[in-house]
């Protein structure tokens, strides 16, 4: 089944500020998403489910995670910086800073403060577009809805290149208005 195409250069993460003694890290896509793939409306989740809440902390505690800074921006102040993970956030502005959050220019900066680590991309669908081509894993949780208001989306992907290692199914029940499942994907390689 073809959910998307992956388009792209071939997979290339080594940056020229690596050393041969460092390893890349595994990069990592954890997004939640309808039949469709949107992700987002108007700068916020489309839903807020619990147990894809604490999926999502399981996942990324004490990895680092890197968004765009409207991703940053869209984050409850509560929540910012997500505590237990390094906040890396991409920016095209040199000057931008804020409390508790590492500036990065691109993904290749990205990848040196998080060498040797999984990097977990966190959104947005800007971000999920340039990180996919380069992503070892998928981690996704499929919401079994279609919300049509929609304006952000995962970017098109190809079940072919990727093999299904983990699928968790969840049943629309009094505590969540949508059946969802859990689904980690990794990259087929060769």
């Amino acid at each position: 089944r073809q959910r998307h195409r992956r388009d792209g250069p071939p997979r290339q993460r080594q940056s020229a500020a690596m050393t041969e003694t460092t390893a890349p890290p595994r990069l990592v896509l954890i997004a939640a998403v309808d039949r469709r793939g949107a992700i987002g409306r108007g700068g916020a989740l489309l839903w807020h489910e619990a147990e894809d809440q604490r999926h999502f902390r399981r996942l990324t505690m004490g990895c680092p995670v890197i968004m765009g800074r409207k991703t940053w921006d869209s984050l409850p102040a509560r929540f910012r910086p997500l505590p237990g993970r390094r906040n890396l956030v991409l920016t095209r502005d040199a000057a931008w800073q804020a409390a508790g959050a590492t500036p990065v220019p691109s993904l290749d900066a990205a990848f040196v403060q998080a060498a040797g680590m999984e990097l977990m991309v966190i959104g947005g669908g800007e971000v999920y577009a340039l990180a996919l081509p380069l992503a070892d894993r998928l981690e996704l949780t499929e919401v079994d809805t279609r919300l049509p208001s929609a304006d952000a989306w995962f970017p098109p992907w190809r079940t072919a290149d990727w093999r299904e290692t983990r699928r968790e199914a969840h049943a629309a029940d009094g505590r969540h208005a949508h059946a969802f499942t859990f689904l980690g994907c990794d990259r087929i390689l060769g």
